[in-house]
Parts: structure tokens; C-alpha cells; sequence
């Protein structure tokens, strides 16, 4: 099976499609699991040679991925590391930011749900007004 390698260049408009596109391309090449830390970080004591080689060729493979599809005024965000859980958590961190306000405006929307007490369901009122407060 032959992976489609042509996701769009990460830019600083399209992070959500490309990340994505880029988690598909990853677990295509048997990456993803050192993303999500399922893979340990260095191979085993007792590896054969192969065993260790392999697992670092996957590791590679995942910055070079990444590194190769985002754009070049992207690229000095993570030109400071050659690990591929390092180069996404530090793109996640820039396009994902945990700041104060957005905790804070993820609070709001869930405390704006809540329960319908003629169906017993979760619904999101769409504003104040909507919602008979």
C-alpha cells in the first residue's frame, strides 16, 4: 500500500487539516506511536543490531516527515532539534497554545451546556437568549 505523500505544506492557516494528514502519514509508516509515546524511547538492551537499526530509522523517519511538509518560515521552529516528539509537541505548542484565556473560553462553552429537562439531553444553546436563562 502506497501512502499519498502529497498533504499540503503545513502554514501557519492550514494546522488542523495537516495535522490530520500528517497523523494518517505516520501511522502509515509505522511512526505515530513514538508521537503518542506508545513506542518506548530507546530500543531494548537485548535488541539485535537490525532491531536497532530499524527503530532508528522510524525515529528519523518521523522528523523528516514532518520537517519535509511544513514551510520554510515554519522550519526554524523546530531547526533546534532532530526528534520528531520534540518537532511536533513544539508545532502543537505554537498552533495550540494552553493559554489562561483559552482554558477559560473552553470553561465557558461547557458550562454552557446543560440538561433539557423535557428530553433528558446535553444540547449547546446558542447563546443567553436561546437558552431561557
Amino acid at each position: 500500500m502506497e501512502v499519498n505523500s502529497s498533504i499540503p505544506v503545513l502554514t501557519p492557516n492550514n494546522w488542523n487539516m495537516w495535522k490530520r494528514d500528517m497523523q494518517v502519514t505516520l501511522m502509515h509508516y509505522g511512526c505515530w506511536q513514538f508521537i503518542i509515546k506508545t513506542e518506548p524511547a530507546d530500543p531494548d538492551v537485548g535488541s539485535t543490531y537490525k532491531e536497532k537499526y530499524d527503530f532508528q530509522l522510524k525515529k528519523d523517519r518521523t522528523f523528516t516527515l514532518i520537517y519535509t511538509n511544513i514551510s520554510p518560515e515554519l522550519k526554524s521552529l523546530i531547526s533546534d532539534t532532530t526528534d520528531g516528539v520534540v518537532a511536533w509537541k513544539i508545532l502543537k505548542d505554537h498552533f495550540e497554545p494552553m493559554t489562561r484565556a483559552w482554558v477559560i473560553q473552553l470553561l465557558d462553552e461547557f458550562f454552557w451546556h446543560k440538561v433539557s429537562t423535557r428530553k433528558g439531553c446535553w444540547h449547546l444553546p446558542m447563546s443567553g437568549k436561546d437558552s431561557g436563562i
